[in-house]
């Protein structure tokens, strides 16, 4: 029986090879598209609901953060757009593929598994379009008028 040195550097595990180089970059896909996620959520985290505060939340810090519609934005602006554009690609992106993966494992008829993919794939997509529509147009003057009226 051979003891092993708690101190000694642990091996690297090797990257799995899959069932094919799709399988090999998408699992590559998941690891660093979840650190990212990992860094921007915490970041999100603590810019709002530590330095700004929850309590202090409002709908002006939004509109002063995204801009309104049909205006010229700032590069404060255009960094925060960017930055949640980013995080919103990436989340469904990563969800997608999260979703693909445990959908492979369960559903073992291929047809109901390319109808499932293909139904999640574009209701998936329609909700990134929107949400990076939402964040390159800027909060809607009208709408942001009422909200402060409340």
């Amino acid at each position: 029986m051979t003891t092993m040195n708690p101190s000694a550097p642990r091996p690297a595990r090797p990257i799995p090879q899959g069932r094919n180089r799709f399988e090999r970059a998408m699992w590559l896909f998941m690891r660093f598209s979840g650190l990212a996620l990992l860094f921007l959520a915490l970041s999100h985290f603590g810019f709002q609901h530590i330095i700004v505060g929850t309590h202090q939340l409002t709908s002006e810090d939004t509109i002063v953060r995204w801009g309104l519609a049909g205006e010229s934005i700032t590069l404060a602006q255009l960094f925060w757009r960017l930055y949640y554009g980013v995080m919103v690609l990436l989340a469904m992106l990563h969800g997608l593929n999260g979703l693909r993966q445990v959908a492979y494992d369960y559903l073992k008829n291929k047809v109901v598994y390319n109808v499932f993919m293909a139904a999640a794939a574009a209701l998936i997509l329609a909700a990134t379009a929107l949400g990076v529509i939402a964040l390159i147009v800027g909060v809607n003057a009208s709408g942001a008028a009422e909200a402060l009226a409340r």
